[in-house]
């Protein structure tokens, strides 16, 4: 009996049809039809495929075409339109559009229509991507392949169900005051990510979420060791989650770059047999503990593309959590998936323009490595320019940001060979300018310059309590590893006090000092300056001093 139950159970699910509401379809062209106004808010919303029936798809792809001229829509026009289509027959004639004109009394419920409308549409679009899942999880021969596709597919879903509308700026102002207010005070926002190199941060306000960073160079300037420092330093100063994609390099040798910087110990005596001192052994155990302990995560497949890389850092930001995406190099990367691109160049184009929206969608900042073309080599000044990105023009349209690392000493005699320059070439929203950095291969390290020059536009701005960091670890010869030396950055705390080391105190400061001393004069029942009667002569009121001295002897007046 209970078999027999579960066999008809099963039949009835197998014969169901798709959901759909036909009704529903019906009332929402017929609001379309007999209220323009209706046909502005409801036509721009709503898609062709999500009508069931496959008249109604046809008579709503009319409307669209004729609201798209910006003509009324009315059974007429409909009717006009769908002849010239050559499609009136197919929709049943015009006895169904006039029909359709009296299912509702009124457009007031349409909203209500386009839910259900939107939904039965979603369930269909949700089913399909089973079915398709289905089919190919039983022809997949790559677990991981599978569980990608059935992600893709998934996440364009969600993606299309949640394109942006226009809407009042309200929300948005309160959000840039707040931010401006907060930049004011000094407070940094805790979704910027701070490379660890003061005056790039200083002059970027950090890395922010949904930018595309860019920073190309020719081969062997170090484009991965300085996006190494970055990685240790947002790992182990700021604790956040990095995950970093290299094309080119495995993991270990990844890893090796990382504990020498961290631990300050020469790569060369690592890799060389009984040349670490104690010492410095337990510099490198100290790193590989804090290695260890971060949120660091490194994927070295070659053959990643642009979908893999979103599909791995949507699991991970959803397991772990995501602050950071590097990838090492652009150039490397193949589109992937099965399209004619007609050349590298576009496809190239694509995969910037794609990462650029993957930043957006996962709400974190992403640093690209890219190569440089042979041009720089052949300039006289040698000096890089946006037109020498390799393969493709479009990057610097899509980047936020795009920097250079540049060796000058390859070029002119004289100049230090340990020099490297770092040029913000393009930055969307802050200042642009050139930092000199030190390049220290024993260690894989960059250090910024304690004084900026060549014509720099940047200074080096270090706290004093890095300062100390740094005098601590060049003096230590064992024990706790601390990377702040090369370049981790701390954020000053506000002056409290006037006591400013010689530093004259920003207008933020000031304001900030000025509001506190007006706070305890109204707790004492004094008069702020805010109340008082004259406020722009308010520096100049007469005080004490102004009134002249009373004389005693009145003798001496001459009455």
């Amino acid at each position: 009996m209970a078999e027999t139950q579960y066999k008809k159970k099963k039949e009835a699910v197998l014969s169901r049809g798709m959901p759909n509401n036909i009704e529903a379809e019906q009332a929402v062209l017929c609001s379309i039809l007999i209220d323009n106004s209706a046909a502005d808010s409801v036509v721009p919303v709503i898609a062709i495929d999500d009508f069931y029936l496959s008249a109604n798809r046809i008579i709503f792809d009319a409307m669209k075409r004729i609201n798209d001229e910006s003509v009324p829509i009315d059974t007429v026009s409909l009717a006009d339109k769908l002849t010239m289509m050559g499609k009136l027959d197919e929709v049943g004639s015009i006895s169904y559009i006039a029909n359709l004109s009296t299912i509702v009394p009124s457009s007031a419920n349409v909203q209500h229509y386009v839910d259900i409308l939107k939904r039965d549409s979603l369930l269909r679009r949700v089913i399909d991507a089973g079915v398709s899942i289905t089919k190919n999880g039983y022809g997949a021969t790559d677990g991981d392949e599978a569980l990608e596709y059935a992600e893709g597919l998934v996440y364009n879903i969600s993606q299309e169900l949640s394109q942006s509308t226009l809407t009042q700026v309200a929300e948005a102002c309160a959000i840039a005051l707040k931010e401006i207010q907060d930049a004011q005070i000094g407070a940094v926002n805790d979704s910027y990510i701070m490379s660890g190199f003061p005056t790039f941060d200083k002059m970027t306000h950090g890395l922010k979420p949904g930018e595309l960073i860019l920073l190309a160079a020719r081969p062997s300037v170090g484009k991965t060791a300085f996006a190494l420092n970055i990685a240790a330093n947002v790992v182990i100063n700021e604790k956040k989650n990095v995950a970093m994609f290299s094309l080119e390099m495995p993991t270990v040798q990844l890893v090796k770059r990382m504990l020498t910087y961290i631990g300050n110990v020469s790569s060369q005596k690592a890799n060389t047999a009984r040349a670490l001192s104690n010492p410095e052994f337990a510099k490198l155990y100290g790193a590989y503990t804090q290695l260890l302990n971060s949120n660091f995560f490194v994927d070295d497949y070659s053959l990643n593309s642009p979908s893999d890389i979103l599909s791995k850092c949507r699991r991970m930001k959803r397991e772990h959590g995501l602050d950071l995406i590097i990838i090492d190099y652009l150039q490397l990367m193949e589109a992937g998936g099965k399209g004619s691109i007609e050349s590298r160049q576009q496809e190239v184009s694509q995969m910037s323009r794609r990462l650029k929206v993957y930043a957006k969608d996962l709400n974190v900042p992403i640093l690209v490595l890219s190569q440089m073309s042979r041009q720089v080599e052949q300039r006289p000044t040698h000096e890089p320019k946006l037109s020498d990105l390799r393969e493709s023009g479009a990057i610097e349209q899509d980047a936020d940001i795009v920097m250079f690392l540049h060796d000058p000493s390859k070029y002119t005699t004289g100049l230090p060979e340990n020099r490297i320059q770092l040029i913000l070439e393009k930055h969307r929203n802050g200042a642009k300018g050139t930092i000199d950095l030190d390049w220290e291969g024993e260690t894989s390290t960059f250090r910024e310059c304690s004084v900026q020059g060549g014509g720099t536009t940047a200074s080096t701005t270090t706290s004093p309590k890095q300062e100390k960091k740094s005098e601590k670890k060049t003096t230590a010869d064992s024990g706790s590893v601390v990377i702040d030396e090369v370049g981790a950055f701390d954020i000053p705390p506000m002056p409290t006090n006037t006591q400013f080391d010689g530093l004259t105190p920003s207008p933020a400061v000031l304001v900030a000092k000025e509001v506190e001393a007006e706070k305890k004069s109204a707790k004492k029942g004094l008069l702020s300056k805010a109340s008082m009667p004259f406020v722009d002569d308010y520096d100049n009121r007469p005080t004490d001093n102004d009134i002249p001295p009373e004389d005693e002897d009145d003798g001496d007046l001459p009455f």
